[in-house]
């Protein structure tokens, strides 16, 4: 029993400062100035590719495009050139170049 006297005792007095805690007077900017401040805090971090920027994606791009064009009008423009000589040229080598179809009989 007189632990059951204790305990609510305890609590009376917890109840009665409780009662005793006053309200507390803040600006009423207050919040919009602390969720200003977390934004900021947002925003302050720097991504893994901050320097891969647009104008740097398109001047890639622009110089990929380049270069492939460029590798594909030389590979057709020599291949116009070489391919009679070279396909006359491995013909000779391997001697493919008979009158007679001595091959097949």
């Amino acid at each position: 029993m007189k632990n059951k006297e204790h305990i609510n005792q305890q609590v009376e007095a917890t109840f009665n400062t409780l009662d005793a805690i006053e309200e507390v007077k803040v600006n009423h900017f207050f919040k919009h100035k602390v969720l200003q401040q977390l934004k900021n805090q947002k925003e302050e971090k720097t991504s893994l590719f901050a320097w891969f920027t647009p104008q740097f994606q398109m001047a890639t791009l622009a110089f990929v495009l380049l270069l492939n064009a460029s590798a594909i009008l030389y590979a057709f423009s020599s291949q116009k050139n070489t391919s009679n000589s070279s396909l006359e040229s491995f013909a000779q080598e391997y001697s493919l170049q008979s009158e007679t179809t001595s091959l097949l009989n």
